[in-house]
């Protein structure tokens, strides 16, 4: 961590809401267990006020930030420079100083793909769903692993085709899902969070159609999706392993330092299930 011995160092996430975030338990937790004298915290800004905590940040002696829903594209106007991964998925979840330049970083594709690597070679196409942030950064994160036989599906069909058109794969309607198969699908909607819908299926995997299924819900960490698959004989990540990974690579830029994922995850997944 940047900055003399022994200073204590600002961090926070930026999002609205952020009742529910976990971020501050992580690095909190990874600046304890490394004896660095950081401290992380959360700041709930309205979207309207975002141009107003750009301001703060860069005259308060603030380290870094982590960003979140709604402001990971809002957010990229008001950086200085842009990391390529940042700039390809169009998205930033990361802020750190450089050389006095405000950087905005995308962890999110490192964090999607930190499952899939042990499983590349089974994984020739995808269907996602959903037409927001976190599916650019699988598209990212598929063609990182040649995977380009990609499709996207959205409630919101305009969407889906606007976001498919851009980034150069297909897109199917919501209703077409049920004909269709891949070696792995993707949940990038809210469906199946907490609070969200909690107990909707967006549809009934296979294993014959769908071997793998990885959700990028992690609250609950099983959801529904995921015990329907395992109970239909596919093999299924938890969105917990996205989340904790994507925040490892935060606290690596922010300290050069690496997190244990197993301690990590076992942290995380106590606070959700409130042991």
């Amino acid at each position: 961590m940047s900055g003399s011995a022994g200073e204590r160092r600002l961090f926070g996430v930026v999002g609205h809401p952020l009742s529910q975030s976990l971020s501050p338990l992580i690095h909190n937790w990874g600046f304890a267990r490394n004896d660095l004298p950081g401290t992380y915290m959360a700041w709930e800004i309205d979207p309207d006020h975002l141009p107003h905590f750009v301001v703060a940040l860069r005259t308060l002696p603030i380290s870094g930030a982590s960003v979140t829903i709604p402001h990971k594209q809002n957010i990229v106007p008001y950086v200085d420079r842009l990391s390529d991964t940042a700039l390809n998925v169009g998205s930033v979840n990361t802020l750190l100083w450089q050389d006095g330049d405000l950087w905005g970083e995308n962890t999110d594709v490192a964090g999607f793909l930190a499952p899939l690597l042990e499983r590349e070679e089974t994984i020739r196409s995808a269907l996602i769903l959903g037409a927001g942030g976190g599916t650019l950064a699988c598209i990212r994160g598929l063609r990182q692993l040649g995977v380009t036989d990609v499709e996207v599906a959205a409630r919101n069909a305009g969407k889906a085709r606007d976001l498919a058109k851009s980034q150069g794969v297909a897109a199917i309607s919501w209703d077409q899902m049920d004909s269709r198969s891949a070696d792995l699908l993707v949940n990038a909607t809210p469906l199946g969070m907490k609070g969200k819908a909690e107990e909707t299926l967006p549809l009934s995997p296979t294993p014959e159609r769908f071997p793998l299924v990885y959700d990028l819900v992690y609250n609950p960490v099983q959801t529904r999706l995921l015990r329907a698959s395992e109970n239909a004989g596919c093999r299924t990540i938890s969105g917990l392993s996205m989340f904790v990974n994507q925040a490892r690579e935060q606290f690596r830029i922010w300290t050069g330092l690496d997190l244990e994922e197993s301690s990590l995850a076992e942290l995380v997944r106590e606070q959700l299930e409130g042991k």
